[in-house]
């Protein structure tokens, strides 16, 4: 088969799998939900059929419960996995991800401050609100730090990351023992990451930046193209280096980042779904990015409806739940890559 038409059908596959895997997180669950009566209702609701074919009850769950989380976990994983993509083409490493962004030690910095002074129990929202600014905050202090003694390497970049992910990460861990033992309870639970209690609050958080931040990287697919053939080649074709490294990271941790506020710690997303794809649609941004999050979004809908369904008394973390399909995943495409060396 031929690169294009390989590259069709994935898209093809892709763009079928998307509504069917959400379809499925929105019909199953401790109440079974019809899914012709899911289809039903969303017609009714757009006055294409009859009223409230599931029910009182089964509208609430659908409309009030279900549609919230599983468009934030379409969102979280499409965001990611384009985060991922984006960053092994600005780093011209195919695993990285956005754990080089020291997004999220920020982000779990600024939610343990929320709940330590209490902002999270008297405020709605003020915990993914102060975790989104601990992210941002994170990435700000990287950049003052690489830039301190002029303009940084991609190593020192990633370095610097590090060390400002290790002091956040050490600083979270000393407000959690000064923090009162009913209020850990709240950081452990968004540590580990989970859509459970999310709503269309959540979701329009989540949308107002991912949807313009992947919308923006998209469209810098060519500049990508262009820096990961190296940042010597880069300079020769006219572009300018600094500056588009910065807007993409930019880019990144304002993707990144609420998507952490919102969902918690989702590892090994942005690393799967765009390494997995390389090989089938190219590494060119303009088919990788899409498909990339087109493929994040199934993965994290499908892991999310996984957490809810699995565990019979206790919704399973749905960080736990990507990083059992992510470690082994990272390990195996880890020594194909040195195999490959």
């Amino acid at each position: 088969m031929s690169e294009p038409a390989r590259r069709r059908l994935v898209f093809a596959v892709l763009a079928a799998a998307l509504p069917l895997a959400l379809l499925s997180a929105l019909s199953l669950g401790s109440v079974p939900l019809s899914p012709l009566g899911v289809i039903g209702s969303a017609a009714a609701r757009a006055g294409l059929g009859a009223p409230a074919p599931l029910g009182d009850v089964g509208e609430v769950i659908l409309w009030s419960v279900r549609l919230p989380r599983v468009l934030i976990a379409a969102l979280v994983g499409g965001g990611l996995a384009v985060v991922g993509a984006s960053l092994q083409s600005l780093f011209r490493n195919p695993l990285a991800d956005a754990g080089l962004l020291g997004v999220g030690p920020g982000a779990a910095l600024g939610a343990v401050i929320a709940v330590n002074l209490g902002w999270a129990q008297e405020r709605f929202l003020a915990l993914p609100l102060s975790a989104c600014a601990g992210a941002l905050l994170a990435l700000l202090l990287i950049y003052a730090l690489a830039h301190a003694g002029g303009r940084p390497s991609l190593s020192g970049l990633l370095l610097t990351g590090l060390a400002v992910s290790a002091v956040a990460a050490a600083g979270t861990s000393v407000l959690l023992v000064a923090t009162e033992e009913f209020r850990v309870r709240t950081v452990l639970f968004w540590l580990a990451g989970g859509l459970e209690g999310r709503g269309f609050e959540h979701a329009a958080l989540a949308a107002a930046f991912v949807l313009p931040g992947v919308a923006a990287l998209f469209l810098l697919s060519r500049p990508l193209d262009v820096l990961s053939l190296g940042e010597e080649e880069a300079a020769a074709l006219s572009l300018p280096v600094h500056a588009v490294r910065i807007v993409v990271f930019g880019l990144c941790a304002l993707v990144a980042g609420p998507v952490t506020a919102v969902a918690g710690s989702i590892p090994f997303v942005g690393l799967i779904a765009p390494h997995a794809l390389r090989g089938l649609v190219g590494p060119l941004g303009r088919h990788l990015l899409p498909a990339s999050f087109l493929a994040g979004a199934i993965l994290v809908v499908v892991a999310d409806l996984a957490a809810r369904s699995f565990g019979q008394y206790v919704e399973l973390p749905l960080g736990s739940v990507t990083a059992f399909v992510g470690a082994p995943y990272f390990v195996l495409a880890l020594r194909g890559q040195e195999g490959r060396e």
